[in-house]
């Protein structure tokens, strides 16, 4: 089968702003974090330290125990994406996440700006996120879900740059509004106490590098204060991290610029044919939006989550007749608008529609081999497509895996087989003992 055609796009522009030396930088934390204590940020056994290249990080300045409150920041000092509408002409008319993008560049022209100091310490230029980046850059990522994503969030700078007014164009260019994207793609945060999808961002929380399991955070909206706390012990000198999410790492490069060596948290594109069943690609356009005219690719992990169900759901409408779908239609449609199970052979059927997109996007990855640039960046893109071959690989395991189960009708002897398998199995072995176990529920209920 023929590779799918990439649209085309071109780097978008950096600030021509050089980084500031490591000794400069240090300064600018340095002030950040005065100019927030005298707001009411508190820390306590913990300090920034930056290296060499320039590069922030959280460290222990003493023994801390698990349990402790090491950093609150008080409500004032965060800046919330639709609280700006005001402060700066032409950014009212905006979506929230434009206008913080738009505020953040004007705003650091302003010499009396309040957040003057939190300003100074953002990084100048943010080369190491796939957006700054063009298609011969990014030659080790083509076939790749992160690749696509790229693209995309490339793209979708460039529209929101001419949904601009004119009066705003002429006094913010592309590569200020870039970067103010790429600071509220990289740094933003769930604004913490809102029940709306609201983006912050956080003074001295950005500080800490990711990973999971070392803090957890809460905010108490009576007093305002967001605050992190450990979750183990750190020894002196150990770094405290803070997770930005349950990222995988075609996320974490797309957003963050950086991939983890060791990350379970895993997820790639399944690449689904054009429906050959007219009916049924105008059902899932109507249901799911999906498009008409090219094939589908939905992202997944080994986790039977919404996103999975979702897939499994195109894969039981594409491996659906005229039968099928009047008894999808009878049954009504299952949490989040999608196709329940209704028997062992349709469910078959559609495991095979996901074997063939899983098959798909491997070709696709083996039609675009890996080029080596740069040893950072190469490390970068070989762990990022080697996670997402490792997904594919897993569910074409998984689909294999259920055929002997897919037409048991014994619900006890389905759950059995779940149970037989590790409560804390992860990867193609977790989804396994998922779905079985939500099969023995369908088997259970069916009449």
């Amino acid at each position: 089968m023929a590779p799918i055609a990439e649209r085309a796009w071109t780097a978008l522009p950096m600030r021509p702003d050089a980084p500031p030396a490591p000794d400069e930088r240090r300064a600018a934390i340095g002030r950040v974090l005065a100019w927030a204590s005298a707001a009411g940020a508190r820390w306590d056994g913990i300090e920034v330290h930056v290296d060499a290249n320039g590069d922030a990080s959280m460290l222990a300045s003493r023994a801390i125990s698990a349990g402790e409150r090491i950093l609150s920041l008080p409500r004032r000092l965060m800046i919330i994406d639709n609280e700006l509408g005001g402060s700066t002409t032409g950014l009212r008319e905006l979506p929230p996440r434009d206008a913080l993008a738009a505020w953040l560049p004007l705003e650091a022209r302003n010499p009396t700006s309040r957040w003057r100091a939190y300003l100074d310490a953002l990084p100048v230029q943010l080369a190491e996120l796939p957006m700054f980046h063009d298609q011969d850059d990014l030659a080790g990522l083509t076939g790749t879900t992160a690749c696509a994503i790229a693209a995309e969030d490339n793209r979708d700078v460039l529209d929101a740059y001419g949904r601009l007014s004119s009066e705003l164009r002429a006094r913010l260019s592309l590569a200020d509004f870039a970067w103010g994207c790429a600071i509220v793609k990289s740094r933003g945060f769930h604004a913490p106490g809102s029940l709306e999808h609201r983006i912050a961002l956080l003074p001295v929380v950005e500080f800490f590098n990711h990973r999971p399991g070392d803090t957890t955070w809460s905010y108490d909206p009576l007093d305002g204060e967001f605050v992190v706390s450990t979750e183990r012990g750190f020894g002196s000198g150990d770094e405290v991290h803070f997770t930005y999410g349950d990222r995988s790492n075609t996320l974490l490069f797309v957003h963050f610029g950086f991939a983890m060596p060791s990350n379970s948290a895993s997820e790639a594109g399944l690449l689904f044919d054009r429906a050959s069943d007219p009916i049924n690609a105008v059902a899932a356009h109507l249901l799911w939006n999906l498009p008409l005219d090219a094939p589908a690719r939905l992202r997944v992990g080994c986790v039977l989550d919404h996103r999975f169900l979702r897939a499994l759901s195109l894969a039981r409408l594409q491996a659906s007749g005229p039968v099928e779908r009047a008894r999808s239609l009878e049954a009504g449609l299952a949490a989040y608008g999608d196709i329940p199970w209704l028997d062992g052979a349709l469910e078959e059927a559609a495991f095979g529609v996901l074997a063939t997109a899983a098959r798909r996007a491997l070709a696709e990855l083996d039609a675009h081999p890996h080029r080596a640039t740069s040893p950072g960046w190469d490390r970068t893109c070989a762990l990022v497509r080697d996670a997402e071959r490792a997904v594919l690989e897993q569910i074409l395991e998984v689909t294999s895996a259920t055929r002997a189960y897919l037409h048991e009708r014994d619900p006890a002897r389905v759950r059995a087989a779940a149970d037989g398998v590790p409560a804390d199995a992860i990867g193609a072995r977790g989804l396994l003992r998922q779905y079985l176990r939500a099969l023995a529920d369908e088997l259970g209920g069916a009449r």
